[in-house]
């Protein structure tokens, strides 16, 4: 085979691969925000509403649910703080879901929770 279809050979594999590659990431973040939103219904809706902007006290005298529409309460809190309130809870005010997600999850979920951010930028 001459240098020149190889060259051109190789750059289209190079192509198809990228092309590949940006794809599947694509599709790894739709993943990611569909699994975030299905987690988020499923765990924290029934406290926190499925838009997230909180809702009455779970208990007489106890605290209402975060109201995720905050745009404040997000510039006060990071991602790791967030992972952190999902596995450790906040004593009678919120449960523990200790090791119930993964990793993974967690992102997701952290994720879900910020696109609830009226003010955010961004995917």
């Amino acid at each position: 085979m001459p240098r020149s279809i190889r060259w051109e050979a190789a750059l289209g594999a190079s192509v198809v691969i990228a092309v590949l590659a940006a794809t599947s990431s694509g599709c790894e973040k739709k993943a990611d925000a569909a699994s975030g939103r299905d987690l988020f219904a499923n765990t924290c809706a029934r406290c926190h509403g499925m838009e997230g902007a909180g809702g009455p006290p779970a208990f007489a005298g106890g605290p209402s649910p975060r109201n995720f529409r905050d745009h404040a309460f997000h510039g006060e809190r990071t991602d790791e703080q967030l992972k952190l309130t999902i596995v450790n809870g906040k004593g009678a005010a919120m449960p523990a879901f200790g090791t119930m997600f993964s990793e993974a999850q967690l992102q997701a979920l952290v994720a879900h929770v910020r696109s609830f951010d009226p003010q955010r930028t961004g995917p």
